[in-house]
């Protein structure tokens, strides 16, 4: 029995390291490698260290290193909890207007609508947008979608927060490519922390605006997920993030073997007074 309960906490261990291991491997997991190499010098991760003002200790040192720390599973739908835009940092020059839609496809209205070239942006960070935006409902199921033009009611591009949904673009010269478009990150802790919320939740979304190969013209993506940067609260993923370790699941192997330990421990004694 204490051979077992021995091998019971070395396979926790095991199972435990290896979930946390799996957490540096979110790139690897869904195939997310964000572009630092900007143009504009502007790399999502130095948005999120400015952001929440963290500095070269503190903050990250790379765009991916900030996903496999805080991203979530990129292919997630979303429940609604009286979710509302605070937050928002546009870099690229095109337009864009970010909305959610049920998962039958009914718009839940606009959210944010940035016509043209006109920028959020500053060196110093994301502009704070509280009480600007509408609020959605309490629990509904919804995907993201940005509407990219050069003006109104001059579409480009239409993406979504579901990868599977951009395979095919409908409109003349647009081309779907089946593509990551929104990654996504969990940033509950340092929001709430910095800004003084009480937020059950709080997402930071970072977008792609240009199409994987460029189709249907206007230049093709590179990927640094950082032309329109959105933070929403009290939102929830569907989800689970593969890799994210599970201190529950750690807990429960950590007990168990303590009960196991404690069984081989009281067996002994009851055998030493045996022998007495």
């Amino acid at each position: 029995m204490k051979k077992l309960a021995q091998i019971f906490v070395c396979c926790a261990i095991i199972a435990c390291c290896s979930i946390s291991a799996k957490a540096d491997l979110l790139t690897d997991l869904y195939g997310v490698n964000i572009n630092d190499s900007t143009s504009d010098g502007n790399s999502l991760f130095q948005l999120f260290n400015s952001y929440f003002k963290l500095d070269a200790e503190t903050g990250y040192a790379s765009s991916n290193d900030l996903f496999n720390a805080r991203g979530i599973d990129p292919t997630t739908t979303w429940i609604t909890s009286g979710s509302e835009l605070v937050g928002a940092f546009k870099v690229a020059a095109f337009g864009h207007e970010l909305t959610a839609h049920d998962t039958d496809g009914s718009s839940l209205g606009s959210i944010i609508d940035i016509a043209g070239t006109q920028n959020l942006n500053s060196a110093s960070g994301i502009s704070n947008l509280g009480g600007q935006s509408i609020v959605l409902p309490n629990d509904v199921e919804v995907n993201f979608r940005l509407d990219v033009s050069s003006s109104p009611g001059n579409h480009y591009f239409t993406w979504s927060s579901d990868p599977t949904a951009n395979n095919q673009i409908e409109g003349p010269g647009r081309q779907g490519d089946g593509m990551i478009h929104m990654v996504a990150f969990d940033i509950t802790d340092v929001y709430n922390s910095v800004y003084g919320g009480d937020f059950d939740s709080v997402y930071m979304m970072g977008w792609e605006d240009l199409h994987a190969t460029g189709g249907g013209g206007h230049g093709s993506a590179d990927f640094d997920y950082q032309d329109f940067v959105t933070i929403v609260t009290n939102l929830k993923p569907t989800a689970e993030t593969a890799g994210t370790p599970e201190p529950a699941t750690c807990l429960i192997f950590a007990v168990g073997g303590l009960g196991l330990s404690a069984v081989a421990w009281r067996n002994r004694r009851r055998g030493s007074r045996c022998a007495e």
